[in-house]
């Protein structure tokens, strides 16, 4: 019997050729796919985020629009506090990222063809060409409310997005208990 424990234990420390030893080749495979699996972990965790800020981001454009368009008419301090709806939307995301545009736009009682009225924005915010963004959204005679937010998103890792992404939104409403929302 002690012969036997006596060959199994040298069994165990029995040199064999580099080809066919096989202890350690489950931490060799471990470090080889580690790498690919943190870069998908890391990915995930990414893209989740791009995508609850552009969620976010949606929200607060449509905020903004759904309130403005509740309105009769409008002062700076009303849209200061529109503004405002449209931040705490999106957090808890840095605000300084944000930058909200409005613009109403009205189409004309005989051509419908359609006119800026009014626009101004929060944090450099603006609509670009609005009158290009409502063509065809409107007939002779009616209004439209556009809300463009935008927000620049740094990436936690640059390792997965190398550089800074701007999303953007744009939101179309009409007045609900007026033909046109008038500022003032």
């Amino acid at each position: 019997m002690s012969y036997s424990l006596i060959s199994r234990i040298s069994n165990c420390f029995k040199v064999l050729p580099f080809w066919e030893n096989e202890r350690g080749i489950v931490a060799v495979e471990f470090a080889l796919v580690l790498p690919a699996l943190l870069l998908i972990l890391l990915g995930t965790i990414e893209f989740s985020h791009v995508m609850t800020v552009e969620r976010k981001l949606l929200n607060s454009a449509h905020t903004v629009a759904d309130l403005l368009g509740q309105q009769t008419n409008v002062t700076d301090s009303d849209l200061d506090d529109l503004f405002i709806a449209g931040q705490l939307t999106i957090s808890p995301f840095d605000t300084t990222n944000l930058q909200i545009g409005v613009a109403s736009v009205r189409f004309d009682d005989t051509t419908g063809d359609p006119t800026l009225d009014w626009s101004d924005g929060w944090n450099g915010g603006e609509v670009q060409n609005p009158t290009t963004l409502a063509d065809g959204r409107g007939d002779a005679g009616d209004s439209i409310i556009i809300v463009v937010s935008t927000y620049s998103y740094t990436p936690i890792n640059s390792l997965i997005i190398p550089s800074t992404l701007t999303l953007t939104e744009t939101t179309y409403v009409r007045p609900r208990t007026v033909d046109y929302v008038m500022k003032y």
